[in-house]
């Protein structure tokens, strides 16, 4: 990558300037137009071209200085200047006037004298207004006008003039026709937006945007004549993908050239090593840019240029914190409103109300990740892994990628930290094929010295997220693929594989898969436990349990409780809860409690819940939790909840005693019921906490027009005074029971009832139970197929929902024969059961 190139164009010679100036062509003709039809008998409009670094404004100003200079009707009247943006010798008007005497004394060859004969104005109060009659005395006397070409025009002149000086020089402007200004600047003059400033609305401002998709084409399509014939890409093939850099760069040119000529034009690294110069260079100036913002700005600046891609002020908001509090997203989108301003965000539209942003100068964005994360940060390499994702997007054009790089690791000749780099950026995405990015850090390692080879890609943790990934998204066969590529696997590889095998229906593998675990954790645990009881396989959870030197004694022997628990062996299960509560396991308590309740002896429970409470292992509010779900006695319902805070939870074990007394007192009126039920809810969906206790208070809903009432109209009334009331957005408990009466009501497409669907969380406890009603009462309205489009879209429902999917199958039967013959045997009785219960809510719900 040539730096002079991306940086600083006036080095370039005038020819190649001209050759290369593919882009900016329509916004060049106007202004030349503008110059070539004035011939400054009167004082002319002044320019300012406005756009952030990168976008081609040096550039656009020297292609206006060249074509003055090649047009003799305006070379022979007509002075171009260049003031490039390291012009730093320019800081008031004195200096201006003497730069120019300057350039003359060049243009004319007076050996100086222009210049020296200010010597004579020195320690003059009028210094400055003698030296500007001097210099248009000598533009007069030869007959020529000045056209001053102002880089920087903003930041490194008029920002540093005092405000006498400006209102000077505007009156200069307004009057003097041997002087026109057209300058240039990477951030907002406020000067020109401010009506109190001597430069308000005084220049024509012409806004550089980024470029379109057809100039990105064309930039492209220069680039690639200088480009040897096997780095070049097909440019009809690749549009869409030009398309798509133009956005991914915001239209900057120093970017798009940038990432070009480092993926496309780079056989030996030497681009990306030039890149890494480059970030040096520019550290200075970009330091001190994020350093003069206000902190909060800093801020929201590290969260969007983390990001890389647009981001909402929402979820700005999230990611930053104030004295432990969230910031508010009002505050977020008045800063991003003064960034954008300052041209340091762009921001963009959406279909909705909501904006999305990102930083506007990605070459900025580039050097904040490069400079702000860590050898092992992905987010370091953000922006070229989302370059290789967008570039090489099919196995075709991937594979010659990898051809190409892999020979040019082989040459000996490519720069190490550039293949160091390309090895970050390649195991940072999602998109390409594992087993070929192995290859590529294999053949990278190579090229290493030792010291660099520890910042190379963990392929193992790379291979576990990709497989985890795979699990997340259902595809258990990738997520198969992804573990065996694992060279030396661990524990929790292990597990997850033998996991695998039994989603796969393999028990024989997943049990071989199995036994290579001898020794388990506190972290591995728990999906140990779970893939044992999978394969009903407690002797081995038993064996490893019970040898495993890191694994909590006291967790030990819950883990063993819970294996006899599952088996219904109550008593042995007992046995090893009461050890581990002897060892500390505060959290055992409430498995013992389980163990009472599931032999039926509510009178033992009740001593060891009363016992917990005493011991401060549980609250007062799981003991009214009892006496209102289990014993049903309103009495002590109400003597537990006396003295509560009454948030939620009060309110909602006030409302089950008001519906256990309902049982055995129809005098209770529905009426004394709800005002606790608005109450509970409400309290839970301002908090926005999905505790056991919200499924409890949804599940009053339930009680009424499932155990008691079974009163379509009344469970409508209930429904429709909820949410008159109460605001439930995203209280899932409650949405599964508004789409439970709309089923009940035959109302199937109810949005009420999609939107249950769509949303379906199958790891959230508090909602199972509930959607499982809702299941069993689509199929009691025969509903079948509306109820198999559900689990084809969702996987994981289907997992979740397996013995309502092959109930489903059975009353499917006539139509997929061949469905329910893979049911395990295990699934025969629980399915027999929901059948029953399909009879009988068609019952219960006509």
């Amino acid at each position: 990558m040539a730096e002079i190139t991306l940086y600083n164009p006036a080095s370039l010679r005038e020819d190649d300037l001209i050759a290369n100036f593919v882009v900016r062509t329509r916004t060049f003709e106007k202004i030349f137009k503008d110059i070539s039809r004035s011939s400054m008998q009167y004082p002319e409009k002044h320019y300012l071209i406005q756009g952030q670094r990168g976008m081609g404004k040096t550039t656009l100003l020297l292609r206006l200085k060249y074509e003055i200079e090649r047009t003799e009707t305006l070379s022979n009247w007509l002075i171009p200047v260049f003031f490039n943006e390291e012009t730093y010798d320019i800081n008031n008007l004195a200096s201006l006037w003497e730069k120019l005497l300057k350039y003359l004394d060049e243009h004319f060859e007076t050996n100086g004298a222009y210049y020296d004969y200010t010597d004579r104005f020195v320690d003059l109060e009028d210094y400055e207004r003698l030296c500007f009659n001097f210099l248009i005395e000598k533009l007069r006397e030869h007959g020529k006008k000045l056209i001053i070409f102002f880089d920087n025009f903003g930041e490194l002149f008029l920002d540093n003039l005092r405000e006498k000086e400006k209102r000077r020089l505007r009156e200069i402007l307004i009057e003097c026709n041997d002087i026109r200004i057209i300058g240039a600047s990477a951030v907002v003059i406020n000067d020109l937006h401010d009506y109190s400033q001597p430069f308000f609305e005084f220049f024509h401002i012409v806004y550089l945007e980024g470029l379109t998709k057809d100039e990105t084409y064309e930039l492209i399509s220069k680039l690639q004549e200088d480009c040897s014939e096997p780095r070049r890409i097909d440019l009809v093939k690749h549009k869409a993908k030009i398309d798509t850099l133009a956005v991914l760069t915001g239209g900057v040119i120093r970017t798009i050239m940038m990432l070009y000529q480092v993926l496309l034009d780079d056989p030996n690294g030497k681009a990306l090593e030039d890149l890494e110069k480059v970030l040096d260079k520019a550290t200075p100036l970009y330091k001190h840019r994020i350093e003069d913002l206000p902190v909060q700005q800093r801020r929201i600046v590290d969260v969007i240029a983390k990001k890389w891609d647009a981001v909402s002020a929402k979820e700005i908001a999230s990611e930053i914190r104030e004295d432990g509090k969230s910031m508010s997203t009002k505050l977020i989108s008045a800063q991003l409103s003064q960034l954008e301003k300052n041209n340091v965000v762009e921001k963009k539209g959406t279909t909705t109300k909501n904006y999305l942003y990102q930083l506007r100068e990605r070459f900025f964005n580039i050097w904040y990740l490069m400079r702000n994360g860590d050898r092992r940060d992905r987010k370091r390499v953000a922006w070229l892994t989302k370059f290789l994702e967008i570039w090489y997007d099919d196995d075709d054009s991937f594979d010659a990628f990898i051809k190409n790089h892999i020979n040019a690791l082989r040459s000996g000749k490519y720069m190490s930290n550039s293949a160091l780099l390309i090895a970050e950026a390649l195991a940072s995405s999602d998109k390409f094929d594992i087993e070929k990015v192995d290859g590529i850090v294999h053949e990278t390692s190579n090229v290493l010295r030792e010291e660099q080879r520890q910042y190379l890609p963990n392929m193992h943790n790379r291979r576990m997220a990709v497989a985890i990934k795979y699990y997340n998204e259902g595809n258990i066969n990738k997520t198969v693929e992804a573990l065996l590529g694992v060279k030396e696997r661990d524990t929790n590889t292990n597990l997850l594989l033998a996991h695998c095998y039994f989603k796969l229906g393999n028990n024989i593998l997943s049990k071989e898969t199995l036994y290579k675990v001898d020794q388990v954790d506190n972290d591995s645990i728990v999906l140990f436990k779970f893939i044992c009881l999978e394969l009903s396989n407690y002797q081995y959870l038993f064996k490893v349990v019970e040898k495993s030197e890191d694994l909590d004694a006291a967790l030990a022997q819950e883990v063993i409780g819970d294996g006899y628990f599952l088996q219904n062996m109550y008593d042995l299960a007992q046995g090893h809860y009461e050890k581990a509560i002897s060892l500390g396991r505060k959290s055992t308590w409430e498995k013992l409690i389980d163990v009472y309740e599931s032999k039926g002896n509510l009178i033992e429970m009740e001593k060891l819940l009363l016992s917990a409470y005493n011991n401060h292992i549980i609250s007062r509010k799981t003991v009214a939790g009892f006496y209102a779900l289990k014993v049903k006695n309103s009495e002590k319902v109400n003597k537990w909840i006396e003295g509560l805070e009454k948030d939620g939870d009060y309110y909602v074990y006030s409302a089950l005693a008001l519906v256990n007394k309902l049982t055995k007192d129809s005098s209770v009126a529905i009426e004394e019921i709800i005002p606790n039920l608005e109450k509970s809810l409400d309290l839970f969906s301002t908090k926005k906490e999905y505790s056991p206790n919200a499924m409890v208070s949804a599940t009053i809903l339930l009680v009424y027009y499932n155990n008691i009432l079974r009163d379509y109209k009344l469970a409508q009334n209930v429904i429709k005074k909820a949410n008159s009331l109460i605001s439930l957005k995203g209280f899932y408990p409650y949405n599964i029971l508004k789409a439970f009466v709309s089923v009940w009501g035959k109302d199937y497409s109810n949005p009420n009832v999609i939107e249950v669907f769509e949303s379906i969380d199958t790891s959230r406890e508090d909602s199972l139970e509930i959607f499982n009603e809702l299941l069993v009462l689509l199929m009691a309205k025969h509903q079948y197929h509306f109820l198999l489009r559900q689990f084809d879209k969702n996987i994981q429902l289907k997992e979740a929902f397996k013995p309502i999917y092959y109930a489903l199958m059975t009353l499917m039967e006539d139509e997929m024969p061949n469905e329910v013959i893979r049911m395990g045997d295990e699934l025969k009785v629980p399915v027999e059961e929901i059948l029953e219960k399909v009879e009988q809510m068609k019952i219960d719900y006509k």
